[in-house]
């Protein structure tokens, strides 16, 4: 017989730091996820992630010609947000992950 489900449970750290340091992993692991995932399946991948603690917003799209585009994106949100949105490209992550 398989063994049952069990439930995970999820640590809560206690000092803003080590928050800190997991908030920015996690985030870092989606975008190195969707930059693997434009790689291998040839998909085009927008990715937004907006942290709930600072409103920092932070943009991926693999290609600028599907929509939306960063020029779409920066009209709308830098006129109207704060701080501004910090776009992460292609390059930026090719240069940090490929192997």
């Amino acid at each position: 017989m398989a063994p049952g489900k069990r439930k995970i449970q999820r640590r809560r750290s206690s000092s803003a730091r080590s928050r800190c340091q997991q908030r920015n992993r996690r985030k870092n692991n989606l975008l190195l996820k969707a930059f693997e995932f434009c790689q291998e399946c040839d998909a085009n991948v927008s990715l937004m992630i907006r942290l709930r603690h600072n409103g920092q917003i932070v943009i991926f799209n693999s290609d600028d010609r599907w929509h939306p585009s960063a020029e779409q994106l920066s009209n709308r949100l830098q006129d109207t947000y704060y701080p501004v949105p910090k776009y992460v490209t292609w390059e930026e992550l090719a240069a940090r992950y490929a192997s």
